[in-house]
């Protein structure tokens, strides 16, 4: 497996819900891998070949990756894996800043050794993805996928690509996660998808979200105000191929502000909500598809 001799590896069998075969073809059998003492990492890994690593937003997990697994397993080593504090990693009251999250990326990809890295990030995976840049550059990393993220969370004027228009929008999810998380937390992931739901996939995708604990994720929203990765975007354009897959209500925004500031990334989408990975995964996987075999 290729594991670095500076880290201290532990695997467990770990157990995978039944009910997600109701809505994926495989189930992958989750290992953990200890990157620092505090600090134990669930992932889910298929496939040999060059590493595909998919980071999760906010407080999801693997577990909404599972078409992708199954697909690039096909001909990557594809892996998933739960951020600190989310899923079943570890849960930890300290090193939840922006900055530490960067660093435990880095420590997981070395843990592997990993090299010639496809990173996908997902919503505030992207931002996860950016502080690992920003600390260690992109030497290792082949390409970067970036789903559906915008730069930052509010915007400055009329037309900027942000992901509201005030901070009003997102303080029903903020008091909701305090007063009924359930409900709150079911609400928000059917605002990602174009369907109705079944109860079932409500049931395994609130259950997932809900393992971060509700201070953590409220901390991370409050945190995502102030955060912005636009200088990022625009110092990284060139140096490495990037797609932004972009769902169908900011695509045509995202596209125009990355064509005035990353004029090299590639744009594709326009399809979907938030989760337009997992509610159209053929689509989603052949857009990544045709830009992976573009850059090899």
């Amino acid at each position: 497996m290729g594991i670095s001799n500076h880290y201290r590896i532990s695997l467990w069998a770990a157990l995978v819900p039944a009910m997600l075969l109701a809505f994926c073809g495989n189930v992958f059998a989750g290992q953990y891998v200890r990157v620092s003492p505090d600090l134990d990492i669930y992932y889910e890994e298929a496939g040999t070949g060059t590493p595909i690593v998919f980071i999760p937003g906010w407080t999801s997990t693997s577990k909404y990756f599972t078409a992708q697994i199954e697909h690039f397993s096909k001909n990557y080593r594809a892996i998933a894996f739960d951020p600190r504090n989310k899923g079943r990693s570890s849960k930890t009251s300290s090193g939840n800043s922006r900055a530490q999250l960067g660093e435990d990326l880095k420590t997981f990809l070395d843990a592997f050794s990993l090299k010639d890295v496809i990173l996908v990030g997902w919503s505030g995976g992207c931002y996860q993805a950016q502080d690992y840049f920003r600390a260690y550059g992109t030497d290792s990393t082949k390409a970067f996928i970036c789903i559906d993220s915008a730069p930052k969370a509010i915007m400055s004027y009329d037309g900027d690509w942000a992901g509201m228009k005030s901070t009003v929008e997102l303080k029903p999810l903020y008091d909701g996660l305090a007063n009924d998380s359930v409900s709150t937390v079911r609400n928000f992931i059917q605002s990602m998808v174009t369907r109705q739901m079944t109860e079932e996939e409500l049931n395994v995708f609130a259950e997932e979200t809900l393992k971060t604990p509700i201070d953590i994720a409220q901390w991370h929203l409050l945190e995502w105000f102030i955060y912005d990765v636009s200088e990022d975007i625009r110092k990284m354009d060139a140096k490495i191929p990037v797609l932004y897959v972009l769902a169908e209500p900011v695509f045509e925004t995202g596209k125009a502000w990355l064509s005035k500031n990353a004029p090299h990334a590639e744009v594709s989408g326009g399809f979907g909500l938030h989760m337009m990975f997992w509610e159209f995964p053929d689509r989603f996987n052949a857009v990544v598809d045709d830009f992976l075999r573009n850059i090899e």
